[in-house]
C-alpha cells in the first residue's frame, strides 16, 4: 500500500468525516472532520483498528459491512446506521464504504443523520424569517404615508385651538406619531454597510461587557467564558458590537424580577454546523446565556420578527436587527429557552482568504 497521506489534506475541506482502513481494518488516516467527532488515530500504535471504538453491538454489523466491500471489490451504502461507542454514545450516520484496489484500502465517508436534519430546520428557519422580514417592510412602508398625514393634521389643529385640553391631546397624537414613525423608519433602513476588516472576538466582547456593565439598573451578575484560541474574524467590529449588545440587553429587560440574574458571555469553536443551512467545518459560536423566566412558547417561532417582544413597552426591533446584522456577516442567530435559562448562539463561518481558519 503506497498512500503519501500528504496528499490527502484537502480532504480536510469536507465537512463530512473520512477514514482510510487498511485491509485488517486498522485506521491509517483520519481527515480533521472525523478526529473533531471523535475517531482517534494513535501515530505509536501500528494497530488501530477500528473495532476498539465502539461496541461489541456496533462492531458486528459494521465488520460484516466492511468485509462485504473488500469481498466484492466495490462500494456499498448504509442509511441510519447506528454508531455506539465503547463509553455508550451513540450517533445515528449514513456510511459509504469503498475498496481501492490501486491502494489496497477501504475508504469510509460519514454524514451524520442529524446534521442533516440540523440543515433542514436551519434552511426552514432562514426562509420562515425572511419571508417575515420581507413582509414587515412592506407593510411599514404602507403605514410610513398615513403617519405624515396624521401628524400633519394635528399641527393645523394644534395652531388652530389654543385651549390647554385640546393642546394635550394633540401633543401626545403627535407624540406617538413620532414614536411610531420612528420604529417604522428603523425597519424600513437596512442595516448600515459593513466596514470589513480582521477584528478580535474577544475585544468586541469585552465592549460588550462593559457597555452592558455601565447600564444595568438591577443587581445582576455578569460574567465572560472565552476560548482564547479564536483566531480574528473578519467583519465589522461596531456592527458586531451592536448584534451582540441587543441580545444582552434584551436579556437584562427580561430578568428585572429574577432573583439572583445571572448573564454569561461565551466563545467556543465548533465543528460540522450548519449555517443557513449549509455546513461549515469551523465555526466560531458566541452565547448568550441567562437564567431569566425564558421566552413563552408561543413565541418562540416568531422571537426575530418585527414587532414582536415580551416587554411592555419594547418595539421588537432588537433581534430583528441584530439578526440583519449577523446575516451581512454569513452567519446566523439561534436560541433555546426555557424557565431559568435562555441560550442565544450567535454562529460566524471561520474564514481567512477563503479558506477556513486552522485552530491552534
Amino acid at each position: 500500500m503506497n498512500i503519501n497521506k500528504e496528499n490527502l489534506s484537502f480532504l480536510n475541506q469536507l465537512a463530512s468525516e473520512v477514514i482510510l482502513l487498511d485491509k485488517d481494518l486498522s485506521i491509517i488516516w483520519l481527515n480533521d472532520s472525523a478526529l473533531n467527532k471523535g475517531w482517534v488515530l494513535n501515530k505509536n500504535n501500528d494497530n488501530n483498528y477500528i473495532t476498539d471504538q465502539f461496541s461489541e453491538e456496533t462492531n458486528g454489523a459494521l465488520i460484516s459491512l466492511l468485509k462485504k466491500t473488500i469481498e466484492q471489490n466495490g462500494t456499498k451504502t448504509k442509511r441510519d446506521f447506528e454508531l455506539i461507542t465503547s463509553v455508550s454514545t451513540k450517533r445515528v450516520i449514513d456510511i459509504t464504504v469503498s475498496w481501492s484496489n490501486e491502494f489496497e484500502c477501504l475508504i469510509l465517508e460519514i454524514l451524520c443523520v442529524d446534521n442533516l436534519n440540523k440543515i433542514i430546520d436551519s434552511t426552514k428557519t432562514f426562509s420562515t424569517q425572511k419571508i417575515a422580514a420581507n413582509l414587515a417592510r412592506t407593510l411599514a412602508h404602507e403605514v410610513k404615508n398615513p403617519l405624515s398625514g396624521i401628524r400633519g393634521s394635528a399641527q393645523i389643529l394644534n395652531k388652530k385651538l389654543d385651549d390647554d385640553y385640546s393642546s394635550k391631546f394633540l401633543k401626545i397624537i403627535i407624540d406617538e406619531t413620532d414614536r411610531l414613525n420612528s420604529i417604522v423608519t428603523k425597519i424600513l433602513t437596512p442595516p448600515s454597510k459593513p466596514s470589513l476588516g480582521l477584528f478580535n472576538i474577544h475585544s468586541a466582547l469585552e465592549k460588550v461587557y462593559a457597555l452592558a456593565e455601565a447600564d444595568k439598573d438591577i443587581e445582576m451578575s455578569l460574567s465572560r467564558d472565552y476560548d482564547p484560541s479564536i483566531p480574528e474574524i473578519n467583519g465589522d467590529e461596531n456592527l458586531f458590537v451592536q448584534a451582540v449588545l441587543n441580545i444582552v440587553k434584551n436579556a437584562q429587560q427580561a430578568m428585572k424580577d429574577t432573583k439572583n440574574p445571572i448573564i454569561c458571555i461565551r466563545s467556543r469553536i465548533h465543528y460540522g454546523r450548519p449555517i443557513n443551512g449549509i455546513i461549515h467545518q469551523t465555526i466560531c459560536s458566541i452565547e448568550i446565556i441567562d437564567n431569566g423566566p425564558g421566552i413563552p412558547s408561543e413565541l418562540h417561532d416568531q422571537v426575530f420578527f418585527p414587532m414582536v417582544s415580551v416587554k411592555e413597552n419594547g418595539s421588537g426591533l432588537g433581534l430583528t436587527i441584530a439578526q440583519d446584522i449577523i446575516r451581512i456577516h454569513g452567519g446566523s442567530i439561534t436560541f433555546e429557552s426555557k424557565p431559568g435559562e435562555t441560550k442565544f448562539a450567535i454562529n460566524l463561518p471561520m474564514k481567512i482568504d477563503n479558506k477556513e481558519a486552522k485552530i491552534a
